[in-house]
This record gives structure tokens, sequence and C-alpha cells, in this order.
């Protein structure tokens, strides 16, 4: 599951969003970030937003962003915080367990 679908999903994330119909810019920049795939009006808002031609090939690792007070900046980063902790594996990038039967 993507972030944007766990957005849309009512029993995750989407009962968060009162209006989701005034989080469709969120969404492309979601989109964006995650390298998720774009409908046409989608990759309209982006090239709006970015003055860039095509979305990012892969997700990206750093995102800049501009925005006014209330935008929505701390919900979507909590979201993405959430999103990442609940939905990624991060097994590969955590220390080495030791088991309990293992002597010192």
């Amino acid at each position: 599951m993507n972030i944007v679908e766990a957005i849309t999903d009512r029993s995750l994330f989407g009962s968060a969003f009162r209006d989701p119909a005034t989080w469709q810019a969120w969404r492309v920049f979601l989109s964006a970030l995650f390298s998720l795939p774009m409908t046409s009006k989608q990759l309209a808002v982006f090239q709006q937003c970015t003055s860039r031609t095509t979305a990012p090939q892969y997700p990206v690792t750093e995102a800049w962003l501009v925005c006014g007070r209330r935008a929505g900046k701390s919900f979507v980063l909590a979201l993405i915080a959430v999103f990442l902790a609940c939905f990624r594996d991060w097994r590969p990038h955590l220390g080495h367990q030791v088991s309990a039967q293992q002597s010192w």
C-alpha cells in the first residue's frame, strides 16, 4: 500500500481528512515525494507548483516546502512520519540484535 492509498482508505488515514477535495495539492506532493503515478490533472498541478516538466522517477530523499501558516504542512509531515513508521520495513537499518541465549 502506498501513502496515497493509505490516505484514501477510511479505515487508515482517510477519516482524518475532513474535506479530501481541499487536499488535492498535498496528494500531488505526496505522489511526487514517493514517485507515485499521477493523473494528467495531477501532473499539471505538479508542473504549476514546481516549474518542472516531469515528475520524479524515483522517491526523493529530501524536499523543501515553502508554505504559509495553516497550509497543512505539520499535518502532512506527521502523516508521512506515521506512514513510514508503520508501512516500511526498517529491519535492514537497525542494529544487530543479540539473542537471549547469546552470552557475553
